[in-house]
């Protein structure tokens, strides 16, 4: 009870400055700018802008909704039917998860929040109260997309109202109100635009790779195990080359990648790149600096 009332606080908050962010500009800086009437130039200003706002909002509204995907009751990996499965890498078996008493999918990982596996799953997000997964990480990194694009809009418009007062060669200050609106607008963007930003270069990273969050921090592990002589290279399979990738999280229709579309496929199986072998799943025992199946 205390975690959901937690994650709906987060998710009230986040709403609440994004539309602090989008309208306090708009009513308190841009229309005293344009001198409260309505005009065909503030409609080329605001129109844009509100479009994004709407397309960011209808984002997050999905991140926050979207089921990102549970393991279907009673489902077993089928090794004779010829797609990859993720094995353990001791027994060389099926993927189990002893919490939940089910086998786990390709790239399915238990989420403790959730108390669920969940599908090709990323991580777990305070700010929309779910889980990134399979069906909700397109909408995600749109999300994403659109606060970055909405934010450097609305520097841009707001900073050129600041550098409007200075016409002329003198200050020509604005009232009190736009004061206050224009620092406070300032102090909430600026830092949302630097964080999200660093975020988003993140996931698009991921996303270009075919890499989940998850899946980085492995490779990372694997990677610090090779320096150190624990185990030999292992080879990461969900790679299919830029393009792909792209259009196995975005769609196959590049027009559609920032309309919310359906993610393709169901979340149990994932195409592997020709001659790339097998995903193996570590994870650490209670000593740093061993492994377990």
């Amino acid at each position: 009870m205390g975690s959901r009332l937690t994650g709906r606080i987060w998710v009230t908050c986040t709403s609440l400055l994004i539309a602090f962010i989008s309208y306090s500009s708009q009513i308190f800086i841009i229309w005293p700018w344009y001198g409260h009437e309505l005009s065909l130039d503030l409609i080329y200003l605001l129109g844009p802008f509100n479009i994004l706002v709407s397309l960011l909002y209808y984002n997050y509204f999905l991140c926050v909704t979207v089921d990102p995907g549970r393991v279907p009751r009673n489902w077993i990996p089928d090794f004779n039917s010829g797609d990859d499965v993720e094995v353990k890498k001791l027994t060389g078996g099926p993927r189990y998860c002893r919490t939940c008493e089910k086998y786990k999918p390709p790239r399915a990982h238990h989420c403790k929040q959730c108390r669920r596996c969940i599908l090709r799953m990323d991580h777990h997000c305070p700010w929309v109260n779910n889980c990134i997964g399979h069906f909700n990480y397109a909408h995600f990194l749109r999300f994403l997309f659109f606060v970055d694009v909405a934010c450097t809009y609305h520097l841009a418009m707001v900073t050129a109202r600041v550098r409007d007062s200075f016409g002329n060669g003198y200050w020509i200050e604005p009232s009190n109100t736009e004061i206050v609106f224009i620092v406070l607008n300032y102090t909430t963007c600026v830092p949302v635009i630097l964080a999200v930003g660093i975020f988003s270069l993140y996931h698009f990273y991921c996303v270009l790779t075919n890499t989940t969050t998850i899946e980085g921090w492995e490779k990372d592990k694997v990677a610090t195990l090779i320096r150190r002589g624990k185990i030999r290279e292992v080879k990461f399979p969900y790679d299919l080359g830029v393009a792909e990738n792209l259009k196995s999280v975005l769609g196959r229709n590049p027009l559609l990648w920032c309309w919310p579309t359906n993610p393709t496929g169901n979340g149990l199986k994932y195409q592997v790149g020709s001659g790339e072998g097998k995903w193996v799943e570590f994870r650490r025992r209670e000593h740093p600096s061993e492994l377990e199946d």
